[in-house]
């Protein structure tokens, strides 16, 4: 992100975000928070606490449990007895993250929805800057911000690699090398799920982001929104190589080609795992580039006769309109 652009990013003026908390309740969106959460009792609490010091009005808490056997659910149970009409809950077996993410998205009524993982929190004020960005971008239905990974006690340790453009165009090419968006900090209007679509693959955020910008322009708050923990069991130190065959695969299908990024990405992962929540960063090393070469190769091989598809599938749609306009 240029300073241009960044300069073109919404960030809340105090004046502003005091105009808004003045504001009637009636006359404020209402927030609709989605916690997908599986056996993560040591961290659901904190998750649930910073969702609730935001001190926003109009606010619901669904969390969609996978049927916990480690203690949530005694959790859930005492946060829904103390949060009546606020905090509700489902806990059973259900087909993964992104269907409990597509569970609360249903089960859930507000305007705006929050999607946060289960050891991840928000910041202090986070709903109203997000409050105070939508009433002043009615017709915007995306917006995020910035995030920082944390460790187990939540202590910052490296800032999210956020990006974002104000043309559609360039947010959509970035997106092809890697996901501009940190997912817990971004926010968006129910609708976009109607116009859209929700959650229909394992690669979750990322494949959803991809769809919606295909159409729907996401805007930026220069601000940090959330804190994604990492430790031994989060989903983001733990990609290993069937979730970035899966990511390859979705890039390919939106976008023709697998960038030499992802395939670099991918033979990295490979050899030497997530190593940079670890802490560390290994060399790629002269086995690492020929890998890369090998799984650009090969992907954009293996998914080419899907492009072919798609265009006999154009050249079809674009034949029969034309003999209907010769009829």
């Amino acid at each position: 992100m240029n300073d241009l652009e960044r300069s073109l990013a919404f960030t809340p003026k105090p004046e502003q975000i005091a105009h808004v908390r003045s504001l009637p309740r009636a006359e404020l969106p209402s927030f609709a928070v989605v916690v997908p959460s599986f056996n993560q009792a040591n961290f659901l609490r904190e998750t649930i606490d910073s969702v609730l010091a935001q001190d926003y009005p109009n606010l619901e808490i669904f969390v969609a449990d996978g049927g916990s056997t480690d203690g949530s659910v005694a959790i859930l149970e005492e946060y829904a007895q103390s949060r009546p009409g606020v905090l509700r809950y489902d806990s059973r077996p259900d087909g993964g993250h992104h269907h409990g993410v597509n569970k609360g998205i249903a089960n859930t009524t507000g305007d705006i929805i929050a999607w946060i993982n289960s050891d991840d929190v928000y910041l202090a004020d986070t709903f109203w800057k997000v409050a105070t960005f939508f009433h002043y971008n009615q017709m915007a239905m995306v917006v995020y911000g910035r995030n920082r990974y944390a460790d187990r006690e939540l202590k910052p340790v490296i800032d999210y690699p956020v990006d974002w453009s104000p043309l559609i165009s360039e947010q959509r090419r970035r997106m092809m090398h890697f996901c501009l968006v940190p997912q817990p900090s971004l926010f968006f209007k129910r609708i976009a799920t109607t116009l859209c679509g929700a959650l229909n693959s394992k690669i979750l955020d990322y494949e959803l982001w991809m769809r919606w910008q295909e159409n729907v322009p996401f805007y930026f708050c220069d601000d940090y929104f959330s804190l994604s923990r990492l430790h031994d069991d989060a989903i983001t130190a733990n990609a290993d190589r069937k979730l970035l065959s899966g990511i390859c695969e979705a890039v390919h299908q939106y976008y023709g080609i697998v960038p030499f990024s992802w395939a670099f990405k991918y033979a990295y992962t490979f050899e030497h795992g997530a190593a940079w929540a670890r802490g560390a960063a290994p060399p790629a090393g002269r086995k690492v580039q020929l890998m890369a070469r090998w799984y650009w190769m090969s992907m954009n091989m293996r998914w080419a006769p899907r492009l072919a598809l798609r265009a006999l599938r154009r050249f079809r749609t674009w034949a029969a309109q034309g003999r209907r306009i010769a009829a």
